[in-house]
């Protein structure tokens, strides 16, 4: 291959998924962002002028205000959630061996390979008044009447760590890959027990794949829409159902996008507080 041919294959490789992310992603939020600063007018999706006025009267109306938070906080125990059970289960995945080892990791990425719809659904038939899980608490005495487990948010929960779970598991098995396995042997030798080893060695090891993990189905968690849906029966208000609503049932484009160029700002805020406090902290234990 000729030099200048060279140059041109090497250009043509980079720019191609520069032109990619340039189409579908960065002009899209783009408009977005011009979008939120325009005045609504009716029969357009794009208003004249520039405002700050949607923004103004997000931060004016308690229900935005309210939808935040509880959007941010669906997203911190959802991603606690799958914090208490991706760790243990990716430690487990990495210690396993054999078809025990693949047997799990199937388990864990099944979900996955399902439809979002089919596995809310699914958690719809378990967790509704006489569904699988009220009716055997019901059958073995352990309550007298169903427990309200969807509509509410605590079905949002449920539902939306077992969707994002295997990202969590896949984050920290990516860090458990490699640490060396002989300084769990060489703690066990030196008489740790197996609980001081996970939270002394392997946890601050794997916090890197933790942190990872974190952020990833905190922004996935926050961003979800067709499962608050479901499992929030419309008694649980998120802010990309809010946008949406802005877009189809009162066709205010401008609110909408200013709705939802306020989520992604929030979003990545949060995320980049979390990882600079996280990377002090990593910092201040190496020294």
């Amino acid at each position: 291959m000729r030099p200048g041919e060279r140059a041109w294959t090497r250009y043509l490789i980079l720019g191609l998924p520069t032109a990619y992310f340039i189409a579908l992603v960065a002009f899209p939020l783009f408009v977005l962002g011009r979008m939120s600063f325009s005045v609504p007018e009716r029969g357009r999706v794009f208003g004249d002028g520039f405002s700050f006025g949607n923004y103004a009267e997000i931060f004016a109306n308690p229900l935005f205000l309210e939808t935040l938070g509880v959007t941010v906080r669906i997203g911190i125990i959802v991603s606690l959630c799958a914090l208490a059970i991706g760790f243990p289960l990716a430690l487990f995945i990495w210690r396993a061996k054999g078809w025990v080892r693949s047997l799990v990791i199937f388990i864990t990425i099944a979900p996955i390979l399902i439809s979002v719809v089919v596995r809310s659904y699914g958690w719809i038939v378990l967790l509704s008044n006489r569904g699988l899980v009220n009716s055997t608490l019901m059958y073995f005495g352990v309550i007298e009447r169903p427990i309200r487990l969807i509509f509410n948010e605590t079905g949002i929960v449920i539902g939306m760590t077992h969707v994002l779970l295997p990202f969590m598991v896949l984050s920290i098995m990516s860090t458990l890959q490699s640490i060396d396995r002989s300084l769990e042997d060489a703690a066990s030798t030196l008489g740790a027990r197996p609980l001081r080893v996970n939270l002394e060695i392997i946890l601050p090891l794997a916090l890197p794949g933790i942190v990872s993990g974190m952020i990833l189905v905190f922004i996935l968690s926050v961003g979800s829409f067709i499962t608050p849906v479901l499992l929030g029966g419309q008694m649980v208000m998120t802010l990309p159902i809010l946008a949406l609503q802005q877009f189809q049932t009162t066709f205010n484009w401008a609110l909408g996008s200013a709705i939802a160029t306020m989520l992604l700002v929030a979003v990545l805020l949060i995320t980049t507080v979390f990882e600079r406090l996280l990377r002090k902290h990593l910092i201040r234990g190496a020294g």
